[in-house]
């Protein structure tokens, strides 16, 4: 009963499902068949619609049959067709049977040649990635030769040909070959040619340039270095010792033969190494305030040691002529003081005779010593002032260590310099002095014992003289 009452409930909704598809049955029945059809009865009950849904069942059959009527015609038209295309298809292959056979060769011909163009292509790429490589190098090489000094245009030449980026000519190789050998037989010449020479002061003038190789050149015997980077010949602010300038003269104005003369064969790397090598004022003024008081300290020794050195060797020079004539005491050396003290001195009382001896050789002795002992103390000072240097200048060196760390040696040249220049020059100031020290405290004393040895004599020829009466 239940399941009957909900059928009764459902049966108005299933009515107008039916309305629904009947009236979309109705339009797509007018829309495909162009014939008017007539009105629709009006469905007032269910049997009204019942046989509505019949007689629309039974149009929707008839179109239905119709269409798969259609269908089969134009499935027979199409396999007609098809079987027509295929005839064509067997009767224009078997005309173009010929041109197969052709194209097929074609083929084999074309994949022949690709291949042919791609080797070629591969070797072409080769060879231009080699020239392109050797030129760019090769442009580096000549101009850092000294020989584009005096052929200054092929590097312009050269640098066009490093500038082909396309494949290159045969002309291009052959070019590049030819500079080539044109810097293999100039390197092996000595060639004299005029070229501008830059001085030190920046003014540049022409000059006759001697050039040996690709090492050195030289001008007016100076020797000259090569700037790679403006192609131009450099005086050297500071040459090298005077023989070696005056080799370069001679080699340059000989006609002819072999002749000595000296040559850079770091193509100029020593030569210029020589503007960074400090000279005698730069190391002395590394080695600050304490190399100067050494300095001052040593040259005032020595000018007191040599004038000390002359003076005993002249009075050295009369007491050896006052030797030679002991009657005659003359007062202008020593000797001679010491015997004309003596004198007026009465012979028959020994002891004021001696007495008398004593004070005159007392009296000679200050002079003839005098400034020994100074010399010895500045002889002794000199190494303790370079010590002191030493020490200052590695105090200078730790506090950059300090303040920079150790990643730049230059920061802490400074002091090192100062610290090694102070211990040499207070030696070298030691050692000269130390020597003239020896030499006049020798010169003095062989002379304090001559008059020593002397007044001994007159005692001895004294005491003769009283033994004989």
């Amino acid at each position: 009963m239940s399941s009957l009452t909900g059928m009764l409930r459902r049966l108005p909704l299933l009515l107008a499902t039916c309305v629904a598809c009947a009236c979309l049955g109705a339009t797509s029945q007018a829309q495909e068949t162009p014939e008017p059809a007539a009105a629709a009865p009006q469905i007032s009950n269910l049997d009204q619609l019942l046989d509505a849904v019949r007689q629309q069942q039974r149009h929707q059959r008839e179109l239905n049959t119709r269409r798969e009527q259609e269908f089969l015609r134009d499935k027979r038209r199409q396999e007609e067709l098809l079987a027509q295309a295929r005839r064509d298809f067997e009767r224009r292959q078997q005309q173009n049977q010929p041109l197969v056979a052709v194209t097929g060769q074609n083929k084999t011909d074309i994949a022949g040649l690709e291949k042919q163009l791609q080797q070629l292509v591969q070797e072409l790429g080769d060879l231009a990635t080699t020239y392109h490589e050797f030129s760019g190098d090769f442009a580096a090489v000549l101009q850092a030769s000294m020989i584009t000094a005096q052929l200054p245009e092929r590097s312009a030449e050269l640098a066009a040909l490093a500038g082909v980026r396309d494949q290159p000519t045969i002309a291009d190789i052959e070019t590049l070959w030819l500079l080539l050998q044109q810097e293999m037989t100039e390197a092996g010449k000595v060639a004299l040619f005029e070229a501008p020479v830059v001085a030190a002061d920046g003014s540049a003038s022409t000059a006759t340039v001697l050039r040996v190789g690709t090492f050195s050149a030289y001008s007016d015997g100076d020797f000259l270095r090569y700037v790679p980077e403006t192609g131009e010949l450099l005086r050297l602010s500071r040459q090298p010792p005077a023989r070696y300038r005056a080799e370069a003269r001679a080699f340059s104005e000989q006609a002819g033969g072999v002749a000595p003369i000296t040559v850079d064969p770091t193509h100029g790397n020593l030569l210029g190494m020589l503007a960074y090598t400090p000279g005698l004022q730069e190391r002395i003024e590394q080695g600050g305030s304490i190399a100067l008081i050494i300095l001052f300290l040593g040259a005032f020794g020595l000018l007191l040691t040599l004038w000390r050195t002359l003076y005993l060797g002249f009075v050295y020079l009369r007491m050896k002529s006052q030797m030679r004539d002991l009657d005659s005491p003359r007062r202008s050396n020593p000797l001679g003081r010491v015997l004309g003290a003596v004198q007026g001195v009465s012979l028959d009382d020994e002891d004021i005779l001696q007495l008398k001896l004593d004070e005159a050789v007392l009296a000679e002795i200050p002079a003839l010593e005098r400034g020994n002992g100074l010399i010895k103390l500045l002889a002794a000072t000199s190494p303790l002032l370079g010590l002191l240097g030493t020490v200052t200048g590695m105090i200078l060196t730790f506090q950059a260590i300090s303040l920079f760390g150790t990643g730049d040696p230059k920061l802490m040249a400074g002091g090192i310099s100062q610290a090694l220049v102070t211990t040499v020059l207070g030696l070298v100031v030691a050692i000269p002095l130390l020597f003239g020290h020896s030499l006049i405290n020798t010169l003095s004393r062989s002379m304090i014992q001559r008059l020593d040895e002397q007044c001994a004599g007159v005692l001895a020829r004294h005491a003769e003289s009283q033994g004989g009466n």
